[in-house]
């Protein structure tokens, strides 16, 4: 129960603050200020937060089932989320000459393509390496 009105304060609390500062880049530095704070506390208490979230009063709400369906479901979603990133970019790379407002989008797609390629490259290794 104190987990969860932690969270409700802490969400509460970013509310309050993008309100007073008005402003997106104060609200990211206070974010993860907050997140710098909790770090530590979060990574000592991690076992009692996985179960906290896994069970509700002594009962197990998420199993190997579960599991599986989420993994697939976010294998899926990367997939579509990459596969939109790159028929963007070559759409916005196709017609530059027409559009050229749009063409500073371009290097974000490219850095969010490569590293999500780099990510996908380095998790893949890491889970074949510990299953």
């Amino acid at each position: 129960m104190i987990i969860l009105f932690l969270a409700s304060f802490i969400t509460n609390l970013f509310w309050f603050l993008g309100v007073i500062f008005a402003d997106i880049s104060y609200l990211i530095v206070s974010a993860l200020i907050l997140v710098i704070l909790l770090l530590p506390f979060t990574l000592k208490n991690y076992n009692e937060f996985d179960k906290f979230f896994k069970t509700r009063k002594g009962k197990v709400i998420e199993d190997e089932r579960q599991t599986y369906i989420k993994e697939q479901a976010g294998y899926m979603t990367y997939g579509i989320t990459l596969t939109l990133a790159i028929y963007s970019l070559i759409a916005i790379l196709t017609l530059r000459n027409q559009y050229p407002e749009y063409q500073i989008i371009v290097y974000p797609l490219i850095i969010f393509i490569i590293l999500s390629f780099i990510i996908y490259g380095i998790s893949s290794i890491y889970y074949k390496r510990k299953y």
